[in-house]
């Protein structure tokens, strides 16, 4: 069973813990991009790693680079089983990292049901439907694509790239060394035998390029490869399972390389060099479309037909448009997002209660509160009491205080339904002392996460607020939780913004 309070880190880093799994067949795409990112959070987080398959390469390989690895119980069955157990060890403030498709809806409803925070690498293969942060590093994918995400915080393209940091080394010039160099990766298990199908083909073609082979530790070939190569002759020399510094050096020393549209492609854009592309899985076509469409690589089909002596232009071409998407600071753009992430989750959310009226009186009649209310009149307390118990014991109403680690309330939100079919209503404030302070969205973003759980009628369904125009903070809550603005509306002769958030029926 896992006990996060009793692994051995340091207790001056804060936990991550990185679900996601890796193995000849599944490949070793997702562990390693899950690994950059630790690598990135390094030290301020302490990452560990829950595998279901733990093989002994992969452990060291997270190990060496400062990873804790956990197994998920051999008698805990995949799936919702799994979901089950690992959220029994889970605590409301803990970030946990999801990269797989397996991950349903359900599995992480049932993780966002403890208070976690969800991040979900995704390639919109399986809808992160209950995420808190969406990582997807492919070009080309932009919000509309998560419009069925409420409340996500988006991290997408190239800016987010989860390279681990030897990847980071630029070269001032292009490698001179003779012979050229071309590299040759088709993922770290290759499991349909790619590299051996390319390579003799690749030797004809460019018969003066030395060919550097490499292969991960997943791929089950080597030994006949080793034999292929042999036979082929010429100068192709192979290595297997090389560190991330190994693999980087070798990187660093071609000019060319031919890779499919995954991770390995965006480590050797980030090298710079002519990359040669070949899809090798459907859930590559979006990132192998973004890579050619912004001349960052050519597909393997055109490449392999050009004269030797036109790819040194292409790597030029190609060095000068990756230099310019690549540009060395997705790390530290990670680290910005994971401690605001971690400070959030510090804060606790909670239903109100009667005792919480005297609270709640004395906000609803703070004079900014009053200033930007629809009706602006100073409120009783008789007439507020009364309400307010109205509203607690209201099925259709929803009280909701954000407090801060040491237990001082920051704010309210309030959500009524009148009927299923029509949006809920938003009411929310901030106490004095935390305004101006970015609290708005977190405050809006966990009341709202929390009635996704309260309130199962809410799948399928929608809230909506309305701002009066000249409240800019306000305004700028909702544009940055992406509720679309709908048509503005006139209330007591003020003109009000309205927005509107839609959740998804699979939620």
């Amino acid at each position: 069973m896992l006990n996060v309070s009793a692994l051995p880190f340091s207790t001056s880093a804060r936990a991550l813990l990185f679900r996601v799994d890796a193995s000849t067949t599944t490949g070793l795409g997702h562990l390693i991009r899950c690994q950059a990112l630790a690598q990135a959070l390094q030290p301020a987080f302490q990452s560990i790693f829950i595998l279901r398959e733990a093989v002994e390469t992969i452990q060291q390989q997270l190990v060496e680079a400062g990873m804790l690895v956990q197994t998920v119980p051999a008698a805990t069955a995949a799936g919702l089983p799994e979901a089950t157990w690992l959220a029994g060890q889970l605590a409301s403030t803990d970030i946990v990292i999801l990269d797989g498709y397996h991950f349903t809806p359900g599995y992480q409803q049932l993780l966002a049901a403890t208070g976690a925070a969800l991040v979900c690498l995704d390639d919109l293969t399986t809808p992160p439907a209950w995420a808190t942060v969406v990582l997807n590093q492919a070009g080309g994918v932009g919000p509309p694509a998560y419009a069925q995400v409420p409340l996500a915080r988006l991290c997408l393209g190239p800016a987010y790239a989860l390279l681990r940091p030897e990847f980071w080394q630029h070269t001032a010039t292009a490698p001179t060394a003779a012979p050229p160099r071309l590299f040759l990766n088709m993922g770290g298990a290759d499991p349909t035998n790619q590299t051996a199908l390319l390579l003799p083909r690749l030797r004809q073609q460019f018969p003066s390029y030395r060919l550097v082979v490499v292969t991960g530790a997943a791929y089950p070939y080597q030994l006949a490869l080793q034999e292929l190569a042999h036979g082929l002759g010429g100068s192709i020399s192979l290595h297997h399972n090389l560190s991330a510094a190994e693999l980087a050096a070798q990187l660093r020393n071609c000019q060319v390389f031919v890779c499919p549209p995954s991770g390995v492609a965006y480590e050797c854009c980030a090298t710079g060099g002519a990359v040669l592309v070949h899809l090798t899985a459907e859930n590559q076509r979006a990132l192998f479309n973004f890579l050619v469409q912004n001349e960052l690589a050519l597909p393997l089909a055109t490449g392999i037909v050009l004269p030797e002596d036109s790819l040194a232009g292409l790597a030029a071409q190609q060095r000068l448009r990756q230099r310019q998407l690549f540009d060395g600071q997705a790390g530290q753009r990670l680290q910005a997002i994971f401690a605001c992430l971690a400070v959030e989750q510090q804060y606790a959310i909670r239903r109100a209660t009667l005792s919480d009226a005297a609270l709640y009186f004395t906000w609803a009649n703070d004079p900014a509160v009053r200033q930007n209310a629809i009706h602006p009149e100073p409120i009783a307390w008789e007439v507020h009491h009364a309400w307010f118990s109205r509203r607690l014991h209201d099925a259709d109403s929803y009280l909701y205080l954000l407090h801060t680690p040491a237990g001082n309330p920051i704010g309210q939100v309030r959500i009524e339904f009148d009927s299923p079919e029509r949006p809920g209503t938003i009411d929310y404030s901030l106490a004095p002392a935390y305004r101006g302070q970015g609290l708005g969205q977190v405050l809006l973003r966990r009341a709202l996460q929390q009635l996704r759980l309260d309130r199962p009628l809410l799948a399928g369904g929608a809230v909506q607020g309305q701002v009066k125009a000249t409240n800019q903070a306000s305004l700028r809550v909702f544009e940055q939780l992406r509720f679309v603005r709908q048509a503005a509306v006139t209330l007591q002769e003020e003109v009000y913004a309205v927005f509107r958030l839609d959740f998804p029926l699979a939620s």
